[in-house]
């Protein structure tokens, strides 16, 4: 069925893990006949969660999209990822949709991933509304749900339903809008009455949505005051107005296994979402820009380029021009994305997603445009990487193989970085967490058959001193004919801690020809790399040449460089050498009752805790810990939360290591020897 942009919904689904996500996505096909049979989570055959790894793990780890026509719109569905380690791939979802549908359940709607992801959709400024899910599950004090929703993400939240239950089962809702009653049974809905002992809370929280509503529109704030009744399309056009405005949360509540509340849900994104027309910016309608914001991988096809067209049109067949990289791309089929299967399409409309396979030169994050009109979006900034481990090949043969399997890792999934460290010549591979590295691990063993083997990243130990001293280096040789000859004295003194390195020439009156300064100052920067406590390299130094002597014949750039080399290593031995230790700035979210348990493990790390906030029970621990201590840190914090505590880190600066630390590391840097 052709569209107009105006009648097309990008809806990002988004939510903590297990709140059911999955499950939604499930009952939302299902009503739609596209399915049979709703999957589950447990039995691993849902269409969402389609790649081997997830149904492995038993849930998300990457974005899927799914399309479907109600009420004459087009609302493509995006069913995001809810565990902590990926939650970074919500925001280039977030970029290309309208409406974030955020799904909870009672026991995750104030929870820290919910809030988490609340701060990913805050900033990116995207229209919100709320599922309440599972209301199956147990006895609900939904009065007392909103109220914490309220309370939670501190922003007023407009019920459009009141929960119905008969024999303690939940069966339906009452409409808030229309004021009829719905009462679900085996598949089926049905009018029913309005049970006299609701009708009290049906008044007030109606009474609510319609001070709500009203308050976005002067001509709506006065009729309501003038005791008129507001009409379902008014009431619909103030709830659009206030998501745009972020004004308020309108609730849904229902449950995916029941499949209660879908179509209320369906008739509401369709009704006052968000179009392409009134969310992102859109600029000229007649030239194409176009954001890539996914790469997939599938087998048989390669790569996945999932784009959204903010204007335009992108048609099948042709090129565009990749802005970004300034290349031009071919484009083949154009493709419109049901999950796992794919459908062919002439073009994608300006505000539609579609997805193109096989491009050479794009990757996420990427623009297409027009060469005569480049459009270049805003760079996606996604999350340091918390976790990091070494790889090396387990053979020879693996080694060309890794490289190659890890470029195309690098190319789909934006949380996971490579770099090979300089100081020790690892392969150092970083991601959100264990989980994280734990499932790219396994990528590589299965998808490209590469073994590999994997330890701690060694931690960037640096040796200083504590004060000056001379020393001279003097290097002589004598084999017949031209000998070698250098001879340098050097002063280091030590610099504020960050300083780095700083070279000082001081010679006077030639004592060492100028040509041979800068082979000294080489020799002394390779006998820093180098160090002398723990072969760790030395840092916050000033090391000044005033003197020395040179050969007519015999001196030589290699003479100098070595004794340069030499009169550091013995300067260094007399400045009273000793080690620095990399600490991280940790910031920690838990809930409340994790708080004493929390604190232990830090301290055990040898953190030291330097902020405590509380807020809506949570906590947020800041604190300094050594790099060193940090190591499967994201494991040991999810044991002790049951998987509610979150934690970023950054490298904050060096400080002084303790005698047992020091020993430890001269100890393994002399069986390195």
């Amino acid at each position: 069925m052709a569209v107009s942009t105006e009648k097309i919904r990008n809806v990002a689904l988004v939510g903590a893990q297990s709140a059911g996500k999955t499950s939604l996505i499930e009952a939302i096909l299902y009503q739609m006949k596209m399915i049979n049979k709703m999957g589950s989570v447990e039995q691993v055959n849902t269409a969402s969660d389609y790649d081997s790894v997830e149904k492995k793990r038993g849930f998300s780890i990457y974005p899927s999209l799914f399309h479907l026509t109600w009420q004459d719109c087009k609302i493509n569905f995006l069913d995001t990822p809810g565990f902590t380690d990926f939650m970074g791939k919500l925001i280039p979802i977030l970029r290309v949709v309208e409406t974030a549908l955020m799904v909870v359940s009672p026991s995750t709607v104030t929870n820290s991933e919910t809030r988490r992801i609340w701060q990913y959709v805050s900033k990116e400024k995207v229209p919100l509304l709320m599922f309440v899910n599972k209301l199956d599950e147990g006895k609900i004090e939904f009065t007392k749900l909103v109220e914490e929703i309220t309370k939670g993400f501190s922003i007023p939240c407009l019920p459009l339903q009141l929960p119905l239950v008969q024999n303690d089962n939940f069966c339906g809702f009452i409409d808030l809008i229309s004021l009829k009653a719905k009462i679900y049974e085996n598949g089926t809905v049905k009018d029913g009455q309005i049970p006299e002992e609701l009708k009290g809370d049906v008044e007030i929280l109606r009474k609510k949505l319609l001070e709500g509503v009203a308050e976005t529109d002067d001509a709506l704030i006065e009729k309501y005051l003038e005791d008129e009744e507001l009409s379902e399309s008014e009431i619909n056009k103030g709830l659009a107005d206030g998501i745009i405005r972020g004004s308020f949360i309108p609730l849904i509540c229902g449950s995916a296994v029941k499949a209660i509340g879908i179509d209320f849900l369906l008739d509401s994104l369709a009704s006052f979402s968000p179009s392409p027309l009134s969310g992102k910016e859109i600029t000229d309608n007649e030239s194409l820009s176009a954001f890539v914001f996914q790469t997939l991988s599938e087998a048989h096809l390669g790569e996945v380029s999932l784009f959204r067209v903010f204007s335009g049109t992108l048609s099948s067949g042709g090129s565009v021009y990749n802005s970004t990289k300034k290349k031009e791309e071919k484009v083949g089929q154009v493709y419109l994305l049901e999950g796992l299967a794919r459908e062919e399409t002439s073009q994608v409309i300006t505000g539609d997603i579609g997805a193109i396979v096989k491009l050479k030169n794009t990757d996420t994050g990427d623009a297409f445009s027009s060469k005569e009109n480049p459009v270049v979006f805003p760079p996606l900034g996604f999350p340091s990487p918390s976790t990091s481990v070494a790889l090396k090949p387990k053979g020879q043969k693996d080694e060309q193989k890794m490289s190659t399997a890890l470029a195309k890792l690098l190319k789909v999934d934006p949380l996971f970085k490579v770099e090979i460290d300089k100081e020790s010549g690892q392969t150092i591979v970083s991601g959100t967490g264990e989980v994280h590295l734990e499932i790219m691990m396994e990528r590589l063993r299965s998808e490209f058959n590469v073994e590999v083997a994997t330890s701690e990243p060694k931690v960037p130990y640096r040796e200083t001193i504590a004060a000056s001293a001379e020393a001279q280096g003097r290097f002589k040789r004598q084999t017949g004919g031209h000998g070698q000859y250098g001879d340098v004295w050097l002063r280091v003194k030590p610099l504020a801690r960050g300083e780095g390195f700083k070279f000082v020439n001081k010679i006077k009156g030639g004592a060492v020809p100028s040509r041979y300064i800068p082979a000294v100052e080489k020799g002394v920067k390779e006998a820093l790399e180098k160090g002398i406590l723990a072969s760790c390299r030395v840092v916050d130094i000033e090391v000044t040449l005033f003197d020395g002597t040179y050969h007519q014949v015999d001196s030589s750039d290699i003479a100098f460089q070595i004794a340069g080399s030499m009169g550091l290593k013995k300067a260094l031995e007399q400045a009273k050498l000793f080690l620095l230790e990399p600490i991280a700035e940790v910031e920690v979210e838990i809930p409340d009752e994790f708080m004493g348990e929390t604190n232990g493990d830090l301290n055990s790390r040898r953190g030291r805790i330097l902020e405590v906030e509380a807020f809506a029970g949570q906590q947020r621990i800041k604190a300094y810990v050594p790099l060193a201590g940090l190591h499967s840190y994201s494991t040991a914090l999810r044991s002790i939360t049951q998987g509610r505590g979150t934690f970023t880190k950054k490298f904050s600066h060096y400080e002084k290591a303790p005698d047992e630390v020091v020993q430890r590391i001269i100890a393994e840097a002399e069986k390195t020897k």
